[in-house]
């Protein structure tokens, strides 16, 4: 059961997560991620410590900020379809075979910002994001 105090603490940082404005009207952004999400373990770890998480999903969501995954598995079968789709997006976006490789793109520019996971959680991670959006 979590204390009151921890309650108290978590809602505080909830707050200071979604304080900022939303971005100016006509900014909008999605993150492309390329993974290897049966292999890779810092892969691994960024969907179980981040993507998963409540409070990234919720900033997400508050954000309208859209994820796609580009995965690269090693014994998971996909499509042939899937397959030519993942090629034609890592030739887009100039995929250098490093997983995780996430990168932040403002749709209406096609500004991409490379985002770093270094085992943060999803508050360090949102933070990192933050100091990319324009507000």
């Amino acid at each position: 059961m979590i204390s009151k105090s921890k309650t108290i603490v978590l809602g505080i940082l909830v707050l200071a997560l979604f304080s900022f404005k939303p971005e100016a009207k006509g900014h909008h952004y999605k993150i492309i991620l390329f993974e290897g999400s049966d292999w890779c373990l810092n892969c691994i770890r960024l969907e179980r410590n981040v993507l998963t998480d409540d409070i990234f999903i919720r900033f997400m969501a508050y954000k309208d900020i859209s994820l796609e995954r580009i995965d690269f598995p090693q014994r998971k079968a996909q499509s042939v379809s899937t397959k030519a789709y993942n090629s034609e997006m890592a030739e887009k976006y100039n995929f250098q075979g490093v997983f995780p490789t996430i990168l932040l793109i403002e749709t209406s520019t096609g500004e991409q910002t490379k985002l770093e996971y270094v085992g943060q959680n999803s508050i360090d991670f949102i933070e990192q994001i933050k100091t990319h959006l324009i507000h």
